[in-house]
């Protein structure tokens, strides 16, 4: 099973559930966080066009918000192990910077597994080209 993280802040409704699944039927469990750095290069780029930031105000922006993301998804694949230790559960983690799409198409194409993502509802249009073949779980 392979559980997508996106969002730093709410993941637990879909951790939840694979380590439930994982424990109902033991597979081998992987649980990536996904940083999309064209979802930040939009944000920043939104920044600027509206004048709050200039370009090296962006660029500086974007470093750190990549750098603390990085730091975060850290921080909940720790968390994971922690858990799936707790479980007896054996899992490997992993942090991935690319355009979700695009890893998810890859994974698709790739691996015949079950597919979790997690994430909030602003990415649902985002993955709507393949909503059909992962399961997704929308967080609060």
């Amino acid at each position: 099973m392979l559980l997508i993280l996106t969002n730093p802040y709410a993941y637990e409704k879909a951790l939840n559930l694979a380590l439930e699944r994982v424990a109902q039927k033991p597979d081998e469990c992987k649980v990536v966080f996904v940083i999309d750095p064209d979802a930040l290069d939009n944000l920043v780029r939104e920044l600027g066009e509206k004048g709050w930031l200039g370009l090296g105000s962006q660029r500086t922006l974007h470093d750190s918000m990549l750098e603390g993301y990085r730091a975060l998804a850290a921080d909940i694949l720790e968390e994971v192990r922690r858990l799936c230790a707790a479980a007896n559960m054996s899992v490997v983690t992993e942090v991935k910077e690319a355009p979700l799409l695009a890893y998810l198409r890859i994974i698709i194409e790739r691996d015949n597994q079950p597919i979790l993502v997690s994430g909030s509802q602003d990415l649902t249009t985002t993955i709507k080209d393949v909503r059909a073949l992962v399961e997704w779980i929308q967080e609060d």
